[in-house]
């Protein structure tokens, strides 16, 4: 082994280990931003969120922080983490909504957290809270329709459709169609208004239905044959 070999191999090693110690130290970090965030010291928790994500790009060898992406993670075992980051990277948004001059970034923040919401456990939670930010700052915001646009984004990427996947499974005929109906809603702002309902709505009475076994089977017993219906008649009239 040369001499320069030797060398590079040490600091890479010596670069591992020294992101090995901020890694353990990411979460800290995080705290810290949402510490500043909340004592509304913009510029300290910019800098942390920065450097939380930063750590995260730098482990999934991203180009930057805003080049990670949820295929990187499990969302089965790091889903506390990915929850983290969505909520990292809204607040990142808020930050640069405030100042004109840093626009792209609110755009491109805003767009992560889109990403790490769509089809994620914590999808609901994620959609409530923007949709309660864009109702109380519908008056003084001046990026409403990009906010507006990322709430319509959440539902018409989204794959969910709570009770069609507990009555039929994932995959099943029935529930492709009506994702196709959730699609053809998500064209008028009514039917936008009807969908934020269903989601809010259906994820809890799905959750019931997990944690009691009698509830879920009357409601299989119930509702399977009016939404086997209303996929045949959707089929009929709408897909055929």
């Amino acid at each position: 082994m040369t001499k320069g070999k030797a060398e590079s191999d040490k600091d890479k090693s010596k670069r591992k280990l020294a992101l090995q110690k901020r890694y353990s130290m990411r979460i800290t970090i995080a705290k810290q931003g949402r510490e500043a965030f909340l004592a509304k010291d913009y510029i300290s928790a910019t800098r942390k969120y920065n450097e939380y994500l930063g750590i995260l790009a730098e482990l999934n060898d991203a180009e930057d922080i805003y080049k990670i992406s949820p295929s990187m993670f499990d969302n089965k075992k790091e889903v506390t983490e990915m929850l983290l980051i969505s909520h990292v990277f809204w607040e990142v948004a808020r930050i640069n909504e405030m100042t004109p001059k840093l626009q792209k970034n609110f755009q491109k923040a805003l767009s992560q957290f889109v990403k790490f919401t769509i089809n994620q456990p914590y999808q609901v939670l994620n959609a409530e809270m923007l949709r309660k930010y864009i109702k109380k700052n519908k008056n003084v915001s001046r990026q409403l329709p990009m906010l507006n646009d990322a709430l319509q984004q959440i539902f018409v990427q989204s794959k969910k459709c709570y009770v069609a996947t507990m009555c039929f499974g994932d995959n099943h005929e029935f529930t492709q169609v009506l994702r196709q109906f959730k699609a053809i809603l998500n064209r008028s702002p009514s039917g936008i208004r009807f969908i934020d309902l269903y989601y809010r709505s259906s994820s809890k009475f799905v959750g019931y239905c997990e944690k009691n076994q009698f509830l879920r089977i009357f409601s299989l017993i119930l509702i399977k044959p009016l939404l086997s219906l209303f996929a045949k008649t959707l089929q009929l009239s709408i897909f055929r």
